[in-house]
């Protein structure tokens, strides 16, 4: 496989790249200088994202990369190793959430949703953050949700694992910090993408809690996928300091 370059800020993998949150934080770290390598399940948006991208002074493509199977982590991962050389930092994006209260959640569900949230990650982890220690930098930012700041009725599989991710980073932190490793979690309120509107029933049922969502929102609105782009932003280009937070995106839903 043909090695790529770096950007002037080097490479970073940005899994579930090609979703609305995914989309746009590919586009500001790639806008930023980076090389840009999109994780991805849908192979067509990747590839048409990771096209409108592409430079020479800061290469984009795309790499299959199903957080969900530990077989694609593995080629995945090493798939964007051998092509890219080396990692400089890596965007956990994505997932998956299904709508039940806990008495009525299964097993199947736990395990799907640990699978995509939490263990895909890990797994990931355990392959690149090595390749960070040859040369002592990196970051890892995941995406998480307020859901794992202040629980979520109806999800809790997913606001568990997604709060099971950001203790992992913070641990992550503690035993590799020193060695100019970074680990942070962004956790995004109530973003207005087509992963939100499909989670109900109609669209009118769609509209009717989004009403009551930017109502509960002291910023009255919804947030912008850019907006959590902007924060990951900070985080990978700019912050050599913040580490081990958990940083909401949330028009004010928690405080701290």
């Amino acid at each position: 496989m043909t090695r790529r370059g770096a950007g002037p800020r080097g490479v970073v993998l940005v899994s579930g790249g090609s979703g609305a949150i995914g989309e746009a934080i590919c586009r500001r770290l790639h806008d930023d200088g980076w090389a840009v390598a999109i994780g991805y399940v849908s192979r067509e948006r990747a590839e048409a994202l990771a096209a409108s991208l592409h430079t020479e002074e800061a290469p984009s493509w795309p790499v299959p990369l199903d957080m969900s199977d530990p077989g694609s982590v593995r080629s995945g991962v090493g798939e964007f190793l051998a092509d890219a050389g080396r990692v400089d930092a890596v965007v956990y994006n994505g997932g998956r959430s299904r709508t039940a209260p806990f008495l009525e959640t299964t097993e199947e569900d736990w395990a799907a949703e640990a699978a995509v949230n939490y263990l895909g990650p890990v797994l990931a982890t355990r392959l690149l953050l090595p390749v960070m220690l040859e040369h002592n930098r990196g970051s890892f930012v995941g995406i998480t949700s307020e859901a794992a700041k202040l629980g979520d009725a109806g999800h809790a599989p997913y606001a568990a694992v997604k709060g099971a991710l950001h203790a992992f980073f913070r641990t992550i932190v503690r035993e590799y910090g020193r060695r100019g490793i970074l680990a942070n979690s962004v956790a995004p309120g109530p973003i207005d993408t087509s992963m939100l509107r499909y989670t109900f029933a109609s669209e009118e049922q769609a509209q009717h809690v989004i009403g009551k969502l930017r109502r509960l929102v002291p910023a009255g609105r919804l947030g912008e996928p850019g907006e959590v782009a902007a924060v990951v932003r900070f985080l990978i280009s700019e912050s050599t300091f913040v580490a081990g937070q958990h940083i909401s995106v949330g028009g004010g839903v928690s405080m701290h």
